[in-house]
C-alpha cells in the first residue's frame, strides 16, 4: 500500500512537471486531470478546465471542422491522433499548437499533449518574411536603376522646353517637373533601403552622437515652434559599436518626424539611459497627433504610410538599420497625444 502510494506521488511529480501541457480524458469526454502547463498554454485555471469536457475545449481551436473530424476519424480507429492549430486563449491571445492524442494500453484513458510552437512558428514567418523581401529588394533595385535613366531623360527634356515655353505651357511643365523629382525622390529612397547595411563599424559615445543629431535638427524644430528637451542618464564612456553615420541618420529621421507630427508646435523629449550594463535605450517622445493602434503593426513595412506626401520607407530604413547593430525599437501611440519610439542597443562601456 506504501509503495502504491509513493509511486502514485512520484507520477503526480513528474506529470506536473512534464515539459509539454498535458490532459487526461476518459473515453466520455471528461477532463480528468490537467497539469501546471497546460494552465499557462491556454490561459484556463486548473479548476475552470477540470469543468469542462473535451468538446467544449476542442472549441477553442480554430482548426477547420474538417481538420478536427479527420482527427477524431483516425483517433478512434488508430488510438492515435495529430492535430496542428491555432487557439486563441481566454484573453484573446493567439497560439500555435501541436496537439498529440493517444490511447493508453488497456485503460479507457486517453492522454493529451499539448506543445505550444508559437515562438517556433513566429521565427518561421520572420525568416520566410526576411527571405522574401530580400528577393523582392534585389528585383525592385534592379527595376529602380532601370526606372532611374528615362526619368532623367525626361527631367532634361523637361528643362529645356521650359526655356521656350510660353506662360501657360510653363505651368504645365513646372507640374511635370515635380511630379519627376518627386519620382527621384522614391527612386533614392527605395534605393537606399534596398542596399545592404553597411559593415564597418567603430566605437563612439552615444552622447556626443546625439548631441550632434540634436543640434543639427534644432533650427528646424525652431522654426516649428518646438522644443527638443534631453535628459541624459548616461556616464561618460558609454559606447555604441555600430555606423555612426547610419546611426545618426535614423536619429535625425526619427526628430524630423517628430517635428512634422506637430503642426502646432509643442516639445520633443529626449530620454538617453542605460539600462544595467547591457543596453541603452533612446527614447523620442513627441507631442503629435499619434498613430492609430490598427497601423501600430504596419509602420515598419516597405511602402506603407500615414502621410499624405510619405513614401513609406524611412522607418523600414530605420527598423533595417537598427536590426544590423543587433537592437530593436518599440513604438507606444495615443491618438491625439503623441508617439513613444524607444531603440534599444547594446552598450559596450569603456571600449
Amino acid at each position: 500500500m506504501l509503495a502504491e502510494y509513493k509511486y502514485k506521488q512520484k507520477f503526480e511529480h513528474v506529470f506536473q512537471l512534464f515539459s509539454c501541457g498535458l490532459i487526461l480524458i476518459n473515453e466520455k469526454g471528461t477532463i480528468l486531470e490537467v497539469n501546471s502547463h497546460i494552465e499557462k498554454i491556454f490561459q484556463i485555471s486548473r479548476d475552470e478546465l477540470l469543468t469542462m469536457n473535451a468538446l467544449q475545449l476542442f472549441e477553442i481551436f480554430l482548426a477547420t471542422d474538417e481538420n478536427k473530424k479527420v482527427l477524431l476519424e483516425e483517433l478512434f480507429q488508430n488510438g492515435y491522433a495529430e492535430l496542428f492549430s491555432e487557439v486563441r486563449t481566454s484573453l484573446g491571445e493567439y497560439k500555435y499548437i501541436h496537439l498529440i492524442v493517444s490511447k493508453q494500453n488497456d485503460t479507457n484513458i486517453y492522454l493529451t499533449e499539448i506543445y505550444d510552437e508559437s515562438e517556433k512558428m513566429n521565427m518561421k514567418r520572420q525568416l520566410d518574411h526576411t527571405e522574401s523581401l530580400s528577393t523582392l529588394g534585389q528585383l525592385a533595385a534592379s527595376i529602380a536603376h532601370e526606372i532611374r535613366n528615362p526619368i532623367t531623360s525626361l527631367k532634361g527634356f523637361t528643362q529645356l522646353l521650359l526655356k521656350t515655353a510660353t506662360e501657360d505651357s510653363k505651368r504645365y511643365l513646372n507640374v511635370i517637373d515635380d511630379e519627376i523629382q518627386r519620382m527621384e525622390e522614391i527612386l533614392t529612397e527605395f534605393l537606399q533601403i534596398s542596399k545592404p547595411v553597411n559593415t564597418e563599424y567603430t566605437y563612439f559615445e552615444v552622447q556626443q552622437l546625439m548631441t550632434e543629431v540634436v543640434n543639427f535638427m534644432a533650427p528646424q524644430a525652431l522654426m516649428q515652434v518646438i522644443d527638443i528637451v534631453v535628459l541624459l542618464e548616461i556616464s561618460n564612456g558609454s559606447k555604441i559599436l555600430g555606423n555612426r553615420n547610419l546611426l545618426k541618420q535614423v536619429f535625425i529621421n526619427s526628430i524630423k518626424n517628430a517635428i512634422e507630427s506637430m503642426p502646432d508646435g509643442g516639445k520633443i523629449h529626449i530620454n538617453i539611459k542605460c539600462v544595467g550594463n547591457n543596453s541603452i535605450n533612446i527614447e523620442i517622445h513627441d507631442q503629435g497627433q499619434g498613430i492609430a493602434g490598427k497601423d501600430l503593426d504596419k509602420i515598419f513595412d516597405p511602402f506603407f504610410t500615414t502621410k499624405n506626401t510619405g513614401t513609406g520607407l524611412g522607418l523600414s530604413h530605420v527598423s533595417k538599420v537598427i536590426e544590423a547593430h543587433g537592437g530593436t525599437i518599440e513604438v507606444s501611440s495615443t491618438v491625439g497625444k503623441g508617439t513613444t519610439f524607444t531603440f534599444i542597443l547594446p552598450l559596450h562601456m569603456g571600449s
